[in-house]
């Protein structure tokens, strides 16, 4: 996909699309390393889960005064579940940190604390801090030098993975190709 826009509304389309296509580049990717594993956790998209009576009621975040049965659905762009599509993990995708790195943990944070075992992560190709004329930078740092969006992620989620191989990695900062192992490390210490 192209990223050569022209205006505002081309630009929009342009973020959504390239957001979905990572969407659906990490579900592949990381289902597939689950099979591989013979595992019966399944990602599923945020959109199906949220269609879900069940994961819905589970994964939707209660809002108003404590009498209030207002619920809003929150970042859950990919849901993780067993056979019995009880919720395991929520995996966060976002193209680039941009502001909305801040929206996933929050996320992280009120739905773990609905739900204390469920996993939460954080998925990115890492495209590198957007300044122009500049070499590529990271938005992690490293584990000497790491960034804000390092240390938060590091402290209030279980993992970030990321698909870019001239990150630096380490401690919570992990390639995408082991989400799949972990999902099924974090399972299996659970059993």
């Amino acid at each position: 996909m192209s990223n050569n826009y022209q205006t505002i509304n081309q630009r929009q389309r342009y973020v959504q699309q390239s957001g979905r296509n990572w969407e659906r580049f990490v579900q592949l990717k990381v289902n597939t390393g689950l099979e591989s594993l013979g595992s019966d956790l399944k990602v599923i998209d945020g959109k199906e889960a949220k269609n879900d009576l069940t994961l819905r009621e589970k994964l939707s975040i209660p809002v108003g005064n404590r009498r209030s049965n207002q619920k809003i659905w929150g970042d859950t762009d990919l849901v993780v579940v067993d056979k019995k599509r009880n919720p395991f993990a929520v995996i966060s995708c976002k193209t680039s940190l941009h502001g909305r790195f801040s929206e996933t943990l929050f996320y992280a944070v009120v739905l773990k604390n609905l739900l204390p075992t469920l996993k939460f992560v954080f998925s990115t190709p890492d495209k590198g801090r957007q300044q122009q004329k500049s070499p590529w930078q990271s938005e992690w740092g490293n584990e000497k030098r790491p960034t804000k969006d390092r240390l938060l992620g590091s402290h209030y989620l279980d993992g970030v993975y990321i698909e870019n191989k001239n990150t630096n990695l380490g401690g919570a900062i992990k390639p995408l190709d082991e989400l799949a192992r972990d999902l099924v490390r974090w399972r299996n210490a659970r059993s």
